[in-house]
Parts: structure tokens; C-alpha cells; sequence
């Protein structure tokens, strides 16, 4: 059986991400998730996290599993 692929999530800013991020991953600002905009995802899919350090990649998981999201992990910082 296949472990089933991740949603890879970039919380930091346009500038941040268009400085670097990990192959495959789409930048959705922190901002517009406590701004009341979510991603247009799958709320029961696999999704991974991520910002430069780690901190608005958990602020935006507790933001997502607040709006029904099931499988949510922050991995970290990009600079890790």
C-alpha cells in the first residue's frame, strides 16, 4: 500500500517564498488564514506545514485543525 502524498504548505510571505522553499510546495500566507481564507484543499488530505522557523507554521495548523482539517503536522523551519 502507498503512503498517500502530502499537501506541502508554505505560511510565509510571496518574498519569503520566492526566495527559496521546498520543490512541490505552494505558498499560502499565514495572514490570509487568520484573515478568515483558507486553502482550497481537501480538509480530510494530508497536509505539511511549513514557515522559516517554525512558529507561524504552528499557529497555522491550530488554524486549520479549528476548521475541520483532520491531518495536519508542521514540520518545522525552512532554514532548519
Amino acid at each position: 500500500m502507498m503512503e498517500e502524498e502530502a499537501i506541502l504548505i508554505d505560511v510565509r510571505t510571496p518574498e519569503e517564498f520566492n526566495d527559496g522553499h521546498y520543490n512541490g510546495a505552494i505558498n499560502f500566507e499565514l495572514s490570509l488564514m487568520t484573515g478568515g481564507r483558507l486553502p482550497e484543499i481537501p480538509k480530510n488530505c494530508k497536509v505539511e506545514i511549513y514557515c522559516r522557523s517554525g512558529g507561524r507554521a504552528e499557529m497555522a495548523k491550530q488554524v486549520l485543525e479549528q476548521n475541520g482539517f483532520t491531518d495536519v503536522e508542521n514540520i518545522g523551519g525552512y532554514n532548519a
